[in-house]
C-alpha cells in the first residue's frame, strides 16, 4: 500500500490540535524519540518511549490548555515528513505566545520513530 503523506499530515494535525493523546501515540512507534522545541538542552527536551511521551503530553496540555499548531506547509516522503506551523497558546499564569516552527518526523513503517521540533527564537 502506498504511503498517503497528505492523509498522514491531516491526521497528525487533527490529533495534535484535538489534544488527543491516544491518537498522537497511535501514530508513534513504541520506542519513539520525542524532542520538544523547548528545554534546557541544545535539543530541547528529549523523551523516549510512548509511556514517557504520554506523561509529557499530559503535562503540556494541562500547562497550556489552548495550545494549537496551524500548519503553514508540509513536505512528505515515506521516510521523513516535515510540517511547518505557527503555534499559539497561553500557559496557565503566563502571557499568550505565537511562534513559527516545524516538526521533522522520521518514519518507520508509516509510524513516527522520531519527532524533532524546532522553533524560531525571539530576541
Amino acid at each position: 500500500m502506498a504511503f498517503d503523506g497528505d492523509a498522514f499530515v491531516e491526521r497528525f494535525n487533527r490529533v495534535w490540535n484535538g489534544h488527543d493523546i491516544d491518537g498522537i501515540l497511535a501514530m508513534m512507534t513504541d520506542d519513539v524519540v520525542f524532542e520538544a522545541s523547548f528545554g534546557k538542552d541544545p535539543w530541547g527536551t528529549r523523551v523516549v518511549g510512548r509511556a514517557n511521551v504520554r506523561q509529557f503530553l499530559k503535562d503540556m496540555f494541562e500547562r497550556i490548555p489552548d495550545v494549537r499548531w496551524d500548519e503553514t506547509r508540509h513536505v512528505v516522503h515515506p521516510d521523513v515528513v516535515v510540517v511547518e506551523w505557527l503555534t499559539t497558546g497561553t500557559p496557565k499564569g503566563g502571557a499568550p505566545y505565537e511562534v513559527e516552527g516545524c516538526d521533522i518526523l522520521s518514519l518507520r513503517d508509516g509510524e513516527i520513530a522520531a519527532k524533532r521540533s524546532y522553533r524560531k527564537g525571539r530576541a
